[in-house]
């Protein structure tokens, strides 16, 4: 059996909440060891939705998987030894704590490479570090709304209004990721350390207007920063007899055989339908079309005729139908595993496929410190310094 890709790699995750335990969860999914650093209190997700016992929480199990818990007061100079002790032997320190707060722990990658020169610091923050917003506080919904994000949803909702999932700090934590394995990389051919900033608001921002930036590409712009066809009210699954449907045909030859299964052939002889730059000028009018002929049969005639002719069409799952996804079930898609304290858990796998025979240890998320003394005794500190630090309370165990 071949190693995961990331197999020997040690990365120090002194984050919390979403966007970077997500980016964590990743690189674990290739084989990192990860090792969470929590504060004595944990993580706030460990008190985040359903849970079996107090502070397993299932969002937090969700995003902690594969992953080691050390809890640790970093206020503390015990605790701040400690982490100096692990940071010579990793790879990688990750957080989304603010550079002030990171200063004055005395954390900071100035720090680091005192102690390990070819050590990586990966920091998510809300704002670069070079323009007014640097250090504001950022959450997912306020970077929503100030990277235009939120705007862009207003044709669905007469108002500016946030995705339905944290969609800025899912993005962010995948583009820290892609950072880190660059980072990781460069390593390999310097055999240089760095320091790297991620911020959401620029992430966001860059993410939004791939296609929105528009004809603002252009000095003077030659039309909005809006892409037509993607901002329209009337761009939705589109209602059947029985359900609902996505349906795109893009090319002309997928417009042509979608209106030739509803035998309309010469609608695209229409100069609005007749050419991908028209019938994005009217996108519009070509949604309605598509709208009323749809909802004429059920989502079972639509699906087989449609694919038949190799044109780009889906039912809509709702939460519930993915965990019933036939496609799903035969790519084994959902895993369960066996939690020592929580149970049988059901979790999502890591959906690249490197090799069929590549993979990595599934670890269970862990209780708040459950890993701190095995980390400590591996560090060298002795079964009277741990149960001094207990005592101290400068970790939990």
């Amino acid at each position: 059996m071949k190693e995961a890709p990331l197999k020997g790699i040690k990365i120090i995750d002194a984050s919390s909440i979403l966007m970077v335990p997500y980016c964590t969860r990743l690189l674990a999914d290739m084989g990192a060891e990860i090792i969470k650093v929590e504060t004595l209190s944990g993580d706030n997700t460990r008190y985040i939705g359903p849970s079996i016992n107090k502070g397993m929480a299932a969002v937090f199990l969700n995003i902690n998987r594969n992953k080691k818990s050390i809890s640790v007061d970093l206020k503390s100079a015990d605790g701040r030894l400690i982490i100096y002790k692990l940071i010579k032997k990793s790879d990688v320190f990750v957080s989304n704590i603010r550079k002030a707060s990171l200063e004055k722990l005395k954390l900071t990658h100035s720090d680091f490479i005192k102690i390990n020169p070819k050590i990586i610091t990966a920091n998510a923050v809300g704002f670069s570090s070079r323009g007014p917003y640097a250090g504001l506080p950022a959450f997912d919904d306020t970077i929503q709304a100030i990277s235009g994000m939120a705007a862009y949803q207003e044709i669905y909702s007469d108002q500016p209004s946030y995705t339905s999932g944290a969609t800025a700090d899912k993005v962010t934590g995948l583009m820290l990721g892609m950072s880190i394995l660059s980072a990781l990389f460069n390593r390999e051919k310097n055999g240089e350390g760095t320091e790297l900033e991620v911020p959401m608001m620029e992430t966001m921002v860059d993410f939004t207007l791939v296609e929105h930036l528009y004809g603002y590409n252009f000095l003077p712009p030659k039309a909005p920063p809006v892409y037509p066809r993607q901002s329209s009210p009337n761009r939705k699954p589109y209602k059947t007899l029985d359900g609902y449907i996505a349906v795109l045909p893009y090319s002309d030859d997928q417009w042509l055989r979608f209106f030739s299964i509803i035998k309309k052939e010469n609608i695209l002889k229409d100069p609005k339908f007749c050419s991908l730059e028209s019938r994005n000028q009217n996108i519009d009018e070509l949604y309605k079309i598509l709208s009323e002929e749809l909802k004429k049969r059920n989502t079972s005639f639509w699906i087989k005729n449609l694919r038949e002719q190799d044109i780009p069409a889906t039912k809509v799952n709702f939460p519930k139908d993915l965990f019933e996804d036939e496609h799903l079930e035969r790519t084994n898609f959902f895993k369960v595993q066996d939690h020592p304290t929580e149970g049988k858990l059901l979790y999502p796998s890591f959906p690249v496929e490197f090799n069929e025979d590549e993979t990595s240890e599934s670890l269970h998320a862990p209780s708040l410190g459950e890993n701190t003394k095995e980390i400590l005794t591996d560090l060298g500190y002795s079964e009277f310094e741990i149960e001094s630090f207990v005592s101290k309370g400068t970790i939990k165990i």
